[in-house]
C-alpha cells in the first residue's frame, strides 16, 4: 500500500530501493518482536516497514506538525496505529520518550551535518539494547563517523546518492 507523502520543504522520503535494501539486511537478524523507533520520521515509512515485518511496536519522532498528521494518517491506513506512538518534537529532545529499543532508524535531512552527537547520546544513554542496531541514512558524499560515543559503525552501504550507516554497541565491550 503506497503511503501518503505530500511535497513539503525538507521532506525526502527514503526511496523504495534503499528501504528494501535496508530491511533485507535487517531481516538476517530478524525484526520479529523488535521495539523500533523512527527518528526524523517524515512520512513514517521506515517505522511502518518495521511494523509490517513484525516489529512489536514503534515510536515515531517528528518535529514538523504537518508531517505528524501524515504519519498518523499512514498509521491508520496501514492498520498499525495501535502499535505506534507518535512524538511531536525534535529527535534530540525526545530521547527520554524512547525507552529501550532494539531497532533505531533515522533518516535526517541531508542538509544537516551527520548526526554523530545525537548517535553518541543515544548510545551513551543506553537506549539501544546490547544486541540492537541503529541505522542512519546519510548523503553518500558525507562520511559517517566510525565511532559515536558508545556506538561503533559496523557497516556503511551506498545506494547512489544515499548511504546507510549501521551502528551498534562495541563488540569489545560485549
Amino acid at each position: 500500500m503506497p503511503l501518503d507523502s505530500p511535497k513539503a520543504p525538507g521532506v525526502r522520503p527514503t526511496t523504495d530501493r534503499v528501504r528494501s535494501a535496508l530491511f533485507n539486511i535487517l531481516a538476517r537478524d530478524g525484526i520479529e518482536g523488535a521495539r523500533a523507533a523512527d527518528l526524523f520520521a517524515g512520512t513514517g515509512s521506515l517505522g511502518i516497514e518495521a511494523l509490517s515485518r513484525g516489529a512489536a511496536n514503534a515510536v515515531f519522532v517528528e518535529a514538523d506538525r504537518r508531517q505528524i498528521a501524515v504519519i498518523r494518517a499512514n498509521l491508520q491506513a496501514t492498520g498499525f496505529a495501535r502499535k505506534a506512538e507518535v512524538v511531536a518534537g525534535r529527535a534530540e529532545r525526545a530521547l527520554h520518550r524512547l525507552g529501550p529499543r532494539d531497532l533505531l532508524l533515522m533518516d535526517p535531512p541531508y542538509a544537516q551535518p551527520f548526526p554523530a552527537a545525537l548517535i553518541a547520546r543515544i548510545g551513551d544513554a543506553g537506549i539501544l539494547g546490547e544486541r540492537g542496531v541503529l541505522v542512519c541514512g546519510h548523503a553518500s558524499r558525507v562520511l559517517a563517523d566510525d565511532r559515536c560515543g558508545a556506538l561503533v559503525k559496523h557497516d556503511d552501504r551506498r545506494y547512489g546518492d544515499s548511504s546507510l550507516a549501521f551502528y551498534g554497541p562495541s563488540r569489545e565491550a560485549a
